[in-house]
C-alpha cells in the first residue's frame, strides 16, 4: 500500500528559459513520476501572466481533482509566485508554493519578502553548488532564501542528479510512502489513533489462541481498522508457524531468545513498536469489543493517568480488571522506564511493581466507564498456550529489595531501568489502505499559542 495525497501540479514557466527547457526533458524521463501525470498542467508565459494563471486556475478547480487534492505550483516566474502565495492564503486545502531561481536575488530583508520568498514558499530550487553557497552567505541587510533545494548533486546522485532530485522533491511531498532517492523506503502512520498490544509464548502444538483473536479483530468495521494497529510480539516461542494475511495494520515481531518468563521484556517491545501514544496493552486471553476500541481510538489520554479496564466473563457477568491489562501513554511508559526486565525469568511481580512506580512517580490509575470492558476469552491451554512453571516465591526477593529501595532512597531507585536484554526480528509489518485522508484543520498549528499557555498554567 502507498499512501499517497491526491496532488495536483500547475508548472508555470518563462518562455524559452531554464525551467521551460529542463521540465521539456523531465516530463520524457524516466524520472517523472506517473501519480503526478494525470492532472500535470504546464504553461508558458508570453505576454500576460495574470491572465495564464487565471484561466489555469479555473479550468483546475472546474476538474474533478479541485475536489479534494494538494495544489502544487512550480515556477519562474515571480509574478506567477506572488499570484500562488495569495491562493495558498485563501485556500482551505493545502498549497504547496515552489520557485526555480535561475540566479540567487539579491532582496531587501524585508517583512513582506520573508512572508512571499520564504514563509510561504516551500521549495525554492537552486540550480548549482556556487548559486546554493551564494545564497548561504547573503550579505547583510539581504534576504536569504529558505528552504532551499540543490539541484544539481553529481558527486552524489552520478548522471542526471538534476532530475533525480526533482523527482524526489515531489514524491517527498506527495507521497508520505514511498522508495526514497537513495531507495529508502519511508512510511508515515498519521492515521493511528490507537495501538492494541499483546505478547504470547506457545511452546505446545500451534498458535491458533493469536490466530484466532486476529481474525475475531478483522471482522471488525473499516472504518475502526483503519486507525488501529496491532502489534504481536511471539516471546521466543520454540515451535515454528506461518503468519495468516489479515486486512490490518499488524505489526509481528518475535524475540531471538527463549527467556523464561519475559513478559516485562515483551511488553516494552509491544510499546516500542506502538505507533500511536494511546496504548491498551493485555494478555492473549483478553479480547476488546468493537464498542470499546472505537471510543478509546476517538480520545486522547492524559499524560499521567492510566487505566483499567473491567472485564465481562464467559457467562455475561462483569469483573474487575486485570494486573497485565493497561490503557496507557506510550510517552508516559518510556518516561517511567518500562516494565523491569530484572524480573525476566521467574514468574510475577513485574506488573505490580510497574503500577507502584507509575503511582510513586504522581500517575493516577482509574478504571473506564463499565461500557467499555473487555471481555476474558476460552483459549485452548493444551495445545496453543505454554507450559510454564508459575511460582510467585522466585521474584519476592527482588520485589522486596524494589520496595525498600523505594522507601528509603526516593524516586531514582525501586525499578532497575533496564529493558531489550535480547535480540528480536520484524516477521511480519502489514497496513491496510487509508481510502480517505484526515479531516482538514488549519486552525491547529495557530493554537500552539494556547498549547503553550495551558502547559504553563497547568504544568
Amino acid at each position: 500500500m502507498s499512501y499517497h495525497i491526491p496532488t495536483a501540479l500547475l508548472v508555470f514557466v518563462e518562455e524559452g528559459g531554464t525551467l521551460e527547457n529542463f521540465w521539456k526533458t523531465f516530463e520524457k524521463s524516466e524520472y517523472f513520476t506517473d501519480s503526478l501525470h494525470p492532472v500535470v498542467r504546464s504553461v508558458s508565459i508570453k505576454e500576460d501572466s495574470s491572465t495564464l494563471w487565471n484561466r489555469a486556475v479555473q479550468e483546475y478547480e472546474a476538474s474533478s481533482m479541485s475536489s479534494w487534492s494538494m495544489l502544487m505550483v512550480l515556477t519562474d516566474v515571480e509574478e506567477i509566485q506572488r499570484f500562488a502565495v495569495t491562493m495558498k492564503l485563501k485556500r482551505k486545502e493545502p498549497t504547496i508554493v515552489m520557485r526555480w531561481w535561475d540566479e540567487i536575488p539579491e532582496l531587501e530583508k524585508s517583512y513582506r519578502n520573508r512572508l512571499i520568498f520564504n514563509r510561504y514558499t516551500g521549495i525554492n530550487f537552486i540550480q548549482n553548488k556556487e548559486q546554493y553557497d551564494q545564497n548561504a552567505m547573503m550579505p547583510k541587510g539581504r534576504l536569504k532564501l529558505d528552504n532551499p533545494v540543490l539541484l544539481d548533486q553529481p558527486v552524489l546522485l552520478n548522471n542526471d542528479s538534476d532530475m533525480k532530485v526533482m523527482r524526489h522533491t515531489l514524491l517527498s511531498i506527495s507521497e508520505p510512502d514511498r522508495v526514497d532517492i537513495f531507495g529508502q523506503k519511508k512510511k508515515n502512520y498519521g492515521e493511528i489513533r490507537l495501538t492494541v498490544a499483546t505478547h504470547f509464548y506457545c511452546n505446545q502444538e500451534n498458535i491458533d489462541t493469536i490466530v484466532d483473536l486476529l481474525e475475531h479483530y478483522s471482522r471488525y468495521n473499516k472504518e475502526v481498522l483503519d486507525h488501529i494497529q496491532f502489534v504481536i510480539v511471539d516471546d521466543g516461542s520454540p515451535i515454528e508457524y506461518d503468519i495468516p494475511k489479515f486486512d490490518m495494520n499488524l505489526t509481528w515481531i518475535k524475540i531471538d531468545q527463549d527467556i523464561r518468563w519475559n513478559q516485562s521484556g515483551a511488553k516494552n517491545l509491544c510499546m516500542l513498536y506502538a505507533r500511536s501514544n494511546n496504548v491498551v496493552i493485555s494478555d492473549v486471553d483478553h479480547l476488546f469489543p468493537e464498542h470499546t476500541l472505537e471510543w478509546l481510538s476517538q480520545r486522547n489520554i492524559s499524560h499521567k493517568r492510566f487505566y483499567k479496564l473491567y472485564r465481562k466473563r464467559p457467562d455475561g457477568t462483569m469483573t474487575k480488571g486485570h494486573p497485565n491489562l493497561f490503557y496507557l501513554s506510550r510517552a508516559r511508559w518510556f518516561e517511567l522506564y518500562g516494565m523491569d526486565e530484572e524480573f525476566a525469568g521467574a514468574y510475577g511481580a513485574e506488573d505490580f511493581r510497574f503500577v507502584k512506580n507509575f503511582k510513586n512517580h504522581g500517575t493516577v490509575q482509574r478504571y473506564l466507564p463499565k461500557r467499555f470492558y473487555c471481555e476474558i476469552r476460552k483459549v485452548d491451554r493444551e495445545k496453543s498456550y505454554h507450559s510454564l512453571v508459575r511460582d510467585l516465591s522466585f521474584n519476592t526477593s527482588v520485589d522486596t529489595r524494589k520496595r525498600m529501595e523505594a522507601d528509603y532512597f526516593g524516586a531514582d531507585f525501586g525499578y532497575s531501568r533496564s529493558m531489550f536484554n535480547y535480540t528480536w526480528h520484524i516477521l511480519s509489518d502489514s497496513r491496510r489502505k487509508i481510502p480517505v485522508l484526515p479531516p482538514l484543520d488549519r486552525t491547529w498549528r495557530p493554537r500552539w499559542l494556547l498549547r503553550q499557555l495551558a502547559t504553563l498554567l497547568c504544568g
